[in-house]
Parts: C-alpha cells; sequence; structure tokens
C-alpha cells in the first residue's frame, strides 16, 4: 500500500484479505498468488491486523476503495488498524510508515485514537502483545509525532 501510495519506495511484502461471495472466485484469486510472487519478487501472504489483535468492527466496512481489476475490487486495509496494528510490532520501519500516512494525512490521528478506544478494552483477539503494551508503545509515537509537528497535542486523546 505504501509503495502504491508513493509514500515508500520498495516493500518486502504484501499482505492481504481475501473475501468473495463465490468460492470458485476466491480459489481463482489464491491460485494467482504464486504467480504475483513470483513476477513482483515479494513474499504475497494472507494477514491483516485482526491475526494479531482486535480491529474495530466495522473495519473492512471502512476500508479505502483503491481500484477495480476486471471483477476484483481492491481496498486497502482499515487504516487506522493498520496504524495500531504497526504501532503494536513498534519495529522502525513500521514507526516510519505512521509517519508517513500522518504526515500525507491519509489517516487523521483522531480515527486511530477512536479505532484504539474500541478495541483496547476487549478480552479476546490480543495474539501477539497486550493491550497494556500496546498502549505504552502508542504513547511513544504520540510524542514521536508530537515532536515532529505532526500531533496537535491539545486535541489528542489518550
Amino acid at each position: 500500500m505504501l509503495v502504491d501510495l508513493n509514500l515508500r519506495y520498495a516493500t518486502l511484502d504484501v499482505d492481504f484479505v481475501a473475501r468473495a461471495e463465490d468460492p470458485e472466485a476466491l480459489a481463482d484469486f489464491e491460485r494467482c498468488i504464486p504467480r504475483l510472487k513470483e513476477e513482483l519478487n515479494v513474499n504475497v501472504e494472507p494477514a491483516s491486523p485482526e491475526d494479531f489483535m482486535p480491529v474495530p468492527r466495522a473495519a473492512l466496512d471502512q476500508s479505502p476503495f483503491v481500484r477495480m481489476y476486471g471483477n476484483v475490487a481492491v481496498y486497502y486495509y482499515h487504516l487506522p488498524s493498520l496504524v495500531l496494528a504497526k504501532a503494536a510490532r513498534s519495529a522502525e520501519r513500521d514507526l516510519d510508515d505512521i509517519e508517513r500516512l500522518v504526515r500525507a494525512r491519509l489517516v487523521p490521528w483522531q480515527a486511530v485514537e477512536d479505532a484504539w478506544s474500541e478495541v483496547r478494552t476487549r478480552d479476546t483477539g490480543w495474539l501477539r502483545h497486550t493491550p497494556a503494551e500496546v498502549e505504552g508503545r502508542l504513547e511513544m509515537l504520540r510524542r514521536r509525532l508530537a515532536s515532529a509537528g505532526l500531533l496537535d497535542r491539545s486535541t489528542d486523546a489518550t
């Protein structure tokens, strides 16, 4: 996604979520994955933030539409959920990605805070990180974004 948005030059992997009403359409899509991996020379795998932590209930419905490829509709995964998942991992590359998304104004910080408010008290879905760990990493990220002039601390919800 970041490469598609011209926010990063290259990527090592492409994660995706695939849904289809027609099981054969989903099977056709899955059969294309090995060729895609080879042509793009990247790792392509089914993965989403929801595989590691809870996401807002309407995350997939709120995912921004990208374009149609024939009969296939492509969406970016719910960006506030993506930011939360990257913040939870807190690898420097993930933090840089978040900064790029916020700087480009593709993810309003309040939407991230709203998503966090919805998911942080859930008692299931925390497969890799605890809510306390994510909160600590989010606070570190808030400070980083504020020091870069990307957050208005007077409107920042914690």
